[in-house]
């Protein structure tokens, strides 16, 4: 994974229950915030609160289908200069991208999602080692 993308990266337990996630690269920007347990994503002028990580999931999913040449061929013609476009369903709204723009995302996100996952299991180890210890001293 090209981690000379990633400008910033941090990763923290803050207790039992609360994770700390947050990653920057030149162009977008990926936390968990702690306030209201949404996870909030910008890249360029967009920005979305997700509310789970399925939803992010879902989004990596779409997104590693996309071949920014593929989009890029098709789109040639296009008046926009990105040429990848992503639209929003049920909005006027859509995403648009170059190739190096597509990349980033897909990084960030992917990076995003192991991190994710791998603090869920040590939150679920601590957690268990808890209520060991707990059972221990009862």
């Amino acid at each position: 994974m090209p981690e000379s993308i990633v400008l910033n990266k941090i990763i923290q337990m803050k207790g039992v229950n609360m994770e700390i996630i947050d990653i920057k690269t030149l162009h977008g920007h990926i936390f968990t915030c702690d306030k209201c347990s949404k996870i909030h994503f910008e890249f360029n002028q967009l920005a979305i609160n997700f509310s789970s990580l399925s939803i992010i999931e879902d989004f990596y999913s779409y997104l590693n289908k996309l071949e920014g040449d593929e989009f890029e061929r098709i789109n040639n013609q296009s008046q926009y200069i990105r040429k990848i476009q992503i639209p929003f369903p049920n909005t006027s709204i859509k995403m648009v991208l170059s190739k190096a723009d597509l990349k980033e995302l897909k990084i960030l996100m992917q990076m995003f999602i192991v991190d994710y996952r791998e603090l869920e299991q040590k939150s679920q180890l601590i957690k268990k080692l808890s209520h060991i210890s707990e059972k221990q001293l009862n």
